[in-house]
């Protein structure tokens, strides 16, 4: 999930929020493909792709129903007439168990300190 919430390609756009939306509990797929929608524009107006490698991942919290993770991603990055920039970025899935799997609730930045 953290690595296609964090992935873009301005060939298809929607896509990565797509397989993302598909990962997620559905009463909250609608309103996360509203929010990608509005950020992705301007990705594809600028030509920006966009390519994320798990680092490293760790489980912060379980229960029987809840989880939050965090997980350490690798974002290349190529905008058109500019060199390919790369950055590390932390990003929390909160999750819920529904039936016999996990969903995403949401994915949120950890904001470094």
């Amino acid at each position: 999930m953290a690595e296609t919430v964090a992935s873009f390609s301005p060939s298809a756009p929607a896509a990565a929020v797509d397989r993302a939306a598909a990962m997620m509990v559905p009463e909250h797929a609608g309103g996360f493909k509203e929010q990608y929608a509005k950020s992705s524009a301007d990705l594809a107006r600028r030509g920006v792709t966009a390519q994320a490698a798990t680092l490293a991942a760790g489980v912060e919290a379980i229960g029987p129903s809840a989880a939050s993770v965090a997980v350490i991603l690798r974002v290349s990055q190529s905008i058109p007439g500019q060199p390919t920039s790369q950055a590390a970025r932390a990003l929390r899935v909160t999750l819920t168990k529904r039936g016999s799997g996990w969903l995403v609730l949401d994915v949120t930045p950890i904001n470094a300190r």
